[in-house]
């Protein structure tokens, strides 16, 4: 692989990068803060962020600018929440007067107290922000083959998931391999503690293996082979992502899918082995074989997810839909100020009416633009407008022209808009695996539109 030629100097930062993405996977699968694989992910985070900083070769402030910039942003804001306010300005914001009244009844003075409801979570919000800052400072410390062979990695990360999946379903229940106490035994859940956000990940392979198919390579001979390989990982995909349960990764999974054909045409100008009709047949092909595919595991009854989307019981259950008013006052009630990163959890409970209460735990909005505007008010709106205003424009940029570098930044475009589709009915950013992954999306989206492969 030539991302892993030349010296020391210069493939150091993509080897302790790849090293990064391992630990994320082995302990970063799960959105909760009490697990004990956290003891090892954000001190490795730590270590890889500083290992970035001191390594000889010069961080290429151009390419991670604008995500950067964002990060910062999101860092500033949390640190604000964490700053002790005087009782006269505290007391004033909206959504405390059930908290400043408790000083009245013990009669003690209003003490100084930060905007954030929850600090202590809000403080481990902030340290997960260590993720994505290592992903970033390592994505710009590294050479532009070896920024595309990230793409390979991401490849890699899907397919180790789906394998282990597959294992964790062949061995039901009380398979050996689920990694996180709080799972979905008897689905294949892979690396991820959650059906929905392992569904999402593997949506994104589809698109990825069509880069890496357009990828230049040695010979004529490897490039066919690499196709067949593709569409080998493919077909193995497609079930498990049934077999999740998850509806809207399902869906994601057909969009990624046709991402991957409609959004990333082969401009190379190279002859191929079929000609004029076989090859729009052939390209039919791919598209039927995965229908084939969806249509015979929902008759071995493998497609939890479709029966799922059809069961109309599963939508009226959905806590999404029946918590959704109680989410919506928490907004008016807190707007613009917030209650802090970390805290829905905590303030839900205060809000949550006896009529709705159930045996389980609601410990996030499934929304997380509701969540946000919860957590952080007006400001958090503003750096996601920010980040959303940015985005557009880097959609505009890739698909002015196409170019071999270009076929990055869509596929950083498409990684990035499946999981913030995703995150509107789910918390599917907030696995350090995933926050991973879509910072590395952030970061091919800001490549410049002509670079050489």
């Amino acid at each position: 692989m030539a991302a892993l030629t030349g010296s020391w100097r210069e493939t150091i930062d993509f080897y302790v990068f790849m090293f990064f993405f391992a630990i994320c996977a082995l302990g970063g699968g799960t959105a909760f803060a009490n697990v004990p694989s956290l003891l090892y992910v954000r001190p490795f985070a730590v270590l890889c962020l500083t290992a970035f900083l001191l390594t000889p070769r010069q961080i290429d402030w151009t390419a991670i600018r604008m995500p950067a910039l964002l990060l910062a942003a999101l860092i500033l804001l949390m640190i604000v929440q964490l700053v002790p306010l005087p009782p006269g300005i505290w007391t004033a914001l909206p959504g405390r007067s059930a908290y400043s009244g408790l000083a009245e009844i013990m009669g003690v003075d209003q003490p100084w107290r930060p905007l954030s409801l929850t600090p202590d979570l809000t403080m481990n919000a902030l340290v997960s922000l260590i993720v994505p800052a290592a992903v970033i400072a390592g994505f710009a410390k590294m050479r532009q083959d070896q920024r595309q062979a990230t793409v390979i990695l991401l490849i890699v990360l899907c397919c180790a998931s789906a394998a282990i999946g597959i294992i964790q379903f062949a061995g039901g229940k009380d398979s050996a391999l689920y990694l996180y106490q709080r799972t979905y035994p008897g689905f294949p859940v892979g690396l991820l503690s959650n059906r929905n956000h392992q569904a999402v990940l593997l949506s994104l392979v589809f698109p990825a293996l069509r880069v890496w198919t357009l990828m230049p390579a040695a010979d004529r001979g490897w490039m066919r082979n690499r196709r067949w390989i593709a569409l080998a990982l493919g077909v193995m995909i497609v079930p498990v992502v049934l077999a999740t349960g998850s509806r809207a990764g399902t869906a994601l999974m057909v969009a990624g899918i046709a991402a991957a054909f409609l959004f990333f045409p082969d401009t190379r100008g190279e002859a191929t082995a079929l000609t004029g009709a076989r090859r729009y047949l052939a390209r039919a092909a791919l598209p039927l074989l995965a229908a084939l595919l969806i249509v015979l595991t929902f008759l071995f009854g493998r497609a939890a997810s479709i029966e799922r989307l059809v069961a109309l019981s599963a939508i009226d259950n959905d806590q999404r839909f029946q918590f959704a008013p109680t989410v919506l006052r928490i907004i008016r009630e807190t707007f613009p100020a917030g209650t802090g990163f970390g805290s829905f959890d905590p303030v839900f409970r205060q809000y949550e009416p006896d009529a709705i209460l159930i045996s389980s735990f609601f410990n996030h909005a499934h929304n997380e633009l509701l969540e946000l505007i919860i957590m952080a008010g007006l400001p958090g709106m503003l750096v996601l407008a920010a980040f959303l205003w940015w985005w557009g424009a880097r959609i505009v940029a890739a698909w002015r022209t196409t170019t071999p570098a270009t076929r990055t930044m869509r596929l950083g475009v498409v990684v990035t808009g499946t999981i913030l589709l995703a995150s509107l009915v789910d918390y599917t950013i907030r696995p350090p695996l995933i926050a991973a992954v879509f910072t590395l999306g952030c970061c091919w989206a800001a490549q410049r539109a002509y670079q050489r492969d």
